[in-house]
Formats: C-alpha cells, sequence, structure tokens
C-alpha cells in the first residue's frame, strides 16, 4: 500500500459555486512512503465494515482559522495494483506529449 501526501502552501482561495465550496491552493511536492493509515482508522472506528487491501482511500483534512481554510492535507492511500495502474497510465500520457 502506497500513501502520497499532499500539503498545500501559501495562500488558499475559497470559491462557491452550485453548493460546493471549492478551495484552490498550491500543493508542495508530495510525500511518498508505505502506509496503510486510513484502512486502519476505518477498521477501528466502524468495526462491523471490513475494508478490504484493494480499496483506494482517501482523506482530506482542513485546517480553519474562523470561516477561513489555511492549511489542507490531501491523502491519498493506493493499493500496489492501482498505484500500478496510475504509473502506467502517468507514462503514457508523458509519451504521448509532442516534442518540445
Amino acid at each position: 500500500m502506497i500513501q502520497l501526501i499532499f500539503d498545500s502552501t501559501d495562500n488558499i482561495i475559497p470559491e462557491w459555486e452550485d453548493e460546493q465550496e471549492r478551495l484552490i491552493l498550491r500543493l508542495a511536492p508530495a510525500h511518498v512512503s508505505l502506509s496503510q493509515l486510513i484502512h486502519g482508522r476505518i477498521a477501528s472506528r466502524e468495526a462491523d465494515t471490513s475494508v478490504p487491501d484493494s480499496d483506494a482511500l482517501g482523506m482530506v483534512v482542513t485546517r480553519y482559522e474562523g470561516d477561513m481554510a489555511r492549511q489542507v492535507r490531501v491523502i491519498l492511500e493506493l493499493p500496489d495494483d492501482v498505484w500500478d495502474d496510475l504509473a502506467d497510465r502517468a507514462d503514457d500520457l508523458l509519451n504521448d506529449l509532442p516534442d518540445s
């Protein structure tokens, strides 16, 4: 299981559209590690719910000061086969880029 963590940097720009809050943010380089943190959290909080290791999971953590979002962390937890598929698709896209 591979975990990708993206932290926001600089200012966060909030938008509201179609009854949805959107936060536009810059991201620091991703931190990549082996982890099952999110799988473990779900398993410990929902004892009657089993989360297969094959499920891709995500979590968004937002720190507010008053009504303003000040920091956002996006965490993706991807099983090996999902990660492999994602990496293959990214490679295909990069290979399809026109030569400059």
